[in-house]
Formats: structure tokens, C-alpha cells, sequence
């Protein structure tokens, strides 16, 4: 069995946030917490976004913590990414993943202002959101997180291109949650057109993200919720009562298969109601959404054997790099992913890897399976977005000066030009038991040539350049 290592790399920096960010001057949102601003890494160019939160304002600072805590330890391609917290005596800054298309609420307004018939998406773009959102969903919940707070304005659209991915924001009512423990949650949390029954009962699971996803898919269609009112009180008192229609005069053209996959996720007995995973294998999910087009390159195994012979510092290194690379730098590889992601659900199994090879007749080498299997290298038994990625980047994309300075210093927390011991510990938080510290000192000493104890500058190059 391979040393598995964590790929939680969103720590505190031990920085000042203009150390290694250059902040941008104009403001890109602004709210009652503080704002949101772009910055630029100073040593990679990536373009991120900044939010900056004033202490004075937190509420719950225990709350608060449990939000960074479960953020960044999200790794899906329709998850908002926090890479960097800083902080200093005033404010927190969230260095987060920037998203340059506004907010879903915003796209179906402007959606349905286009339309003569005011509806919203088609069945068909509609069905490839929801695809997404699902997914996000199902990861979450297999991963033991409810979101709890599921509504078109925690979602982000990537940029302004009519296919923009979507991306989940806002963890803050987000808890720690196993489905099918038994347990309930009690705490009365959402908002009021999107909050399920149950939510309202003070007793619910992590179906409740799925009755939200109801009442988003019914507004992509429509443009307006299934539960209205004209305050809060009306609308609570209608989701508790969970009756909504489909009124001719709007959705006459929309198709039964459409309804019934909004109906089952608005079913009010939450044991009755579907899976987010469940829902992706949906017909009219399978006969509507768009399909994806990325391709798979012929040299992906080849690709993914390299790594999987790469020492266990390397492969370390990959994956904090394929978490920081600019969203452009790795487009091609993303696509990728989405094309091998058969069922949807943010993670890669190794049939869904394999179907794919062959379907691409891409070459497979006789111990294929095996190193399909060594990229799991987290332990979760599927593999991770960034641990794909990780394993897929070509030399020309990790070996860039920038890219290389940017991972060293990531190591490197006290900033005097080497790694030590401790800081390599640090970061694979070795104290947790995932990674001893036997082996952390092993990994060290592979790439310490001269035998000081630490690992140089110049000797992390020599790791990163090395033929595998």
C-alpha cells in the first residue's frame, strides 16, 4: 500500500498578504462583513480573488473557523477554491478562485429578459447547470459535508461565456454531516424560497441541499420559485406545506421528464427523495444536458506512469502546483477530467478512467489498472480533482521559474530559503498520523543532497527537473 499524504494546503500564511499578493485598487464587491478585491500572485501572475472580512464583524468566531476549516478541504471543479488565509490585527484575507461571470441569480434574470416568453434557460442548459450543481452535491455529501445553504446567488459562473462552469460559494452554514448515521441536524438554517420542510421541523439530513436543487432547477426553467409569498411568513408557510404546480401558461412546452425531476427532488418526505448521486443518472439528465468535449490525450497513461514513479516529494509537490496553476494554464487538463467523469460526481474511479482510455483508444499498457490506482494518493479510494491534474501536468507547465518559486515558498513558511524538517511537516501534517514522521524524514532526505537537514532552493529544482 502507497504512503498516502493530504492535499489540504489552504493554511495560514505566515506573510503579510502584500508580500505575496498585488492587491487591486478597485473593489469588486462590497457587503456589511467588508469586500472583495483582485489580486495578483507576485510570483505566478495568477489572478485571484481577495475577501477581505473584518474581525470586528465576525459573529461566531468559532463558526467562522469551522468555514475556512471545511473550505479548504474542497477539491471539485464546481467549488469555488480557497487557496491562502492570511490574516493580520483587523481583518482575515480569503484568497480565493475568481469568478468573473456574476452570480447564477443575476444569469437568469438576464436569461429571461432575453426571452419574449420570459422563461429562463432551456431544457437544455438548464439540465447542464444542474449537472454541475448535482455533482458539486454529491461530492459534498459523500465527502460528509451538508452546504445548507443552496440558492442561485452562492453560485458563481466562471466568466461571462454562455457555457461558464458554475461554482458553489459560501460555507459559512456549512456543517460536518454523515447521511445514514442516524443523526439529525436541528439548527434552523437557509433561505426562506429554498429551505426544505424539514429544515423548517428542526429536524433534517443532507436531503435538504437536494430540495433546494428542486427549487433551482424549477427556476432555471421558469424564472420564478414554486414557493412565493409576499414576506417570509407566506412563503415559509408554503414550503411547509410543499405544494407547487407547473402552470400551463409557462411550462405547457417544458418536457414530463423535466417535471418529474424537479417533483422528485421537492418530494416532502426527505427518506423518499433521491440522492444528489441518484439524480445525475436522471433521464432527463441523461437526454438533456450538454455533453462535454474535452478530449483525452493519447499519452495519458504514459502521463499518469511518470507520476506514479515520481518520488513521494514530487508527487507532493504536483499536487500543490496543480491546486495553484492559473485556471487557463490547465484548461486542457480540466476538460479532460470532466470527459473522464463519467457519472458526474467530481471524483475519477478507475473503471470510468479505463472505459475512457478505451473509448479514446488511447494506448494502455498491461499494468494500466495498477497505475490508475497509484494517483490515489490522499487515500480516498477515487481520484481527486487536483490529484488528476497533479498527475497529467506536463514538464512545461510545473517546471516555469515562477511555478517552481511559488511551491518552494510554499514549504519554505519562515521565508529564510529552505525547508526544514518541521515546515515539510507542517504542510503534511504529519502530527495527524496520515503521514509519520519516520517517513517525512525519508522524504527530506531524498531530496538533500549535501545531507544538511534541509532542502534548498537548488535542490528542489533538481527533485522537480528529474526524469521519472
Amino acid at each position: 500500500m502507497p504512503e498516502t499524504f493530504g492535499h489540504k494546503f489552504a493554511a495560514r500564511s505566515g506573510r503579510k498578504l502584500d508580500e505575496v499578493y498585488a492587491i487591486g485598487k478597485k473593489k469588486m464587491g462590497e457587503g456589511s462583513y467588508g469586500y472583495v478585491s483582485k489580486a495578483t500572485h507576485k510570483d505566478t501572475q495568477a489572478v485571484r480573488a481577495v475577501k477581505c472580512i473584518d474581525k470586528s464583524k465576525v459573529p461566531d468566531s468559532e463558526r467562522f473557523e469551522s468555514e475556512m476549516e471545511i473550505h479548504g478541504e474542497l477539491d471539485h471543479p464546481n467549488i469555488v477554491k480557497l487557496f491562502e488565509i492570511f490574516e493580520d490585527t483587523k481583518n482575515y484575507y480569503l484568497v480565493m478562485e475568481l469568478c468573473t461571470g456574476g452570480e447564477l441569480f443575476d444569469r437568469i434574470v438576464d436569461e429571461a429578459g432575453k426571452r419574449d416568453d420570459g422563461l429562463a434557460f432551456t431544457e437544455s442548459h438548464a439540465a447542464t447547470y444542474m449537472t454541475q450543481i448535482l455533482g458539486a452535491m454529491s461530492y459534498l455529501h459523500v465527502n460528509e459535508f451538508v452546504h445548507r445553504d443552496i440558492k442561485p446567488e452562492n453560485f458563481l459562473m466562471q466568466n461571462n461565456e454562455a457555457n461558464a462552469a458554475i461554482k458553489v460559494i459560501d460555507f459559512g452554514l456549512a456543517k460536518k454531516f454523515k447521511p445514514g448515521s442516524g443523526d439529525w441536524m436541528k439548527t434552523k438554517a437557509g433561505t426562506p424560497y429554498y429551505v426544505s420542510p424539514q429544515v423548517l421541523q428542526g429536524k433534517y439530513d443532507e436531503k435538504c441541499d437536494v430540495w433546494s436543487c428542486g427549487v433551482i432547477a424549477y427556476i432555471l426553467l421558469c424564472g420564478y420559485p414554486p414557493f412565493y409569498g409576499d414576506v417570509d411568513a407566506d412563503i415559509l408557510r408554503m414550503v411547509k406545506k410543499g405544494n407547487f404546480a407547473f402552470p400551463d401558461e409557462d411550462w405547457s412546452t417544458v418536457s414530463s421528464a423535466a417535471k418529474d425531476f424537479i417533483s422528485v427532488m421537492l418530494t416532502m418526505k426527505d427518506d423518499a427523495r433521491p440522492s444528489a448521486a441518484n439524480l445525475l443518472d436522471h433521464p432527463w439528465i441523461k437526454d438533456k444536458a450538454i455533453r462535454s468535449t474535452g478530449a483525452v490525450s493519447k499519452d495519458l497513461c504514459s502521463r499518469m506512469k511518470r507520476f506514479t514513479g515520481a518520488s513521494k516529494m514530487k508527487k507532493l509537490t504536483l499536487t500543490m502546483v496543480a491546486q495553484n496553476l492559473k485556471d487557463e494554464d490547465i484548461k486542457e487538463l480540466r476538460d479532460m477530467f470532466v470527459q473522464l467523469d463519467d457519472n458526474k460526481d467530481g471524483t475519477l474511479t478507475v473503471q470510468e478512467v479505463q472505459e475512457a482510455l478505451k473509448k479514446h483508444e488511447a494506448t494502455m499498457p498491461p499494468d494500466v489498472v495498477e497505475i490508475i490506482k497509484n494517483l490515489d494518493t490522499d487515500g480516498s479510494g477515487s481520484i481527486d480533482y487536483s490529484e488528476f491534474i497533479a498527475a497529467t501536468l506536463t514538464q512545461k507547465q510545473y517546471l516555469k521559474k515562477e511555478v517552481l518559486w511559488a511551491a518552494f515558498r510554499q514549504f519554505d513558511k519562515d521565508a529564510d530559503g529552505s525547508i526544514s524538517l518541521k515546515e515539510l511537516g507542517d504542510v503534511l501534517k504529519a502530527e495527524e498520523g496520515s503521514m509519520g514522521t519516520e517517513l517525512v524524514q525519508q522524504m527530506l532526505s531524498e531530496v538533500d543532497a549535501d545531507g544538511d537537514g534541509q532542502i534548498s532552493y537548488d535542490e528542489f529544482c533538481v527533485m522537480m527537473e528529474a526524469k521519472d
